[in-house]
């Protein structure tokens, strides 16, 4: 897989008009945690802007050791 720098290309990740677009849509909402496509479809509608999709919820993670596995692919799709 080639780079940015070795295809030639001028794109840039993370500039300031992107951090700033995304802080915008951001801006008056909340990221829900959530870990089943219906949690996700019930923060969508209490008005989240955005969902993070987990294995497991943050206090079981931190009661478990502190450890977070990458969420099913499958759920992430339904999400």
């Amino acid at each position: 897989m080639e780079t940015a720098a070795q295809n030639g290309s001028n794109n840039q990740t993370g500039t300031a008009r992107v951090k700033r677009g995304m802080a915008e849509m951001l801006k008056g909402g909340v990221i829900m945690d959530v870990v089943t496509p219906e949690q996700a479809r019930i923060a969508e509608g209490a008005g989240a802007v955005a969902v993070m999709a987990l294995e497991r919820v943050p206090a079981d993670i931190r009661a478990q050791g502190g450890v977070s596995r990458m969420s099913d692919p499958d759920m992430i799709e339904g999400i």
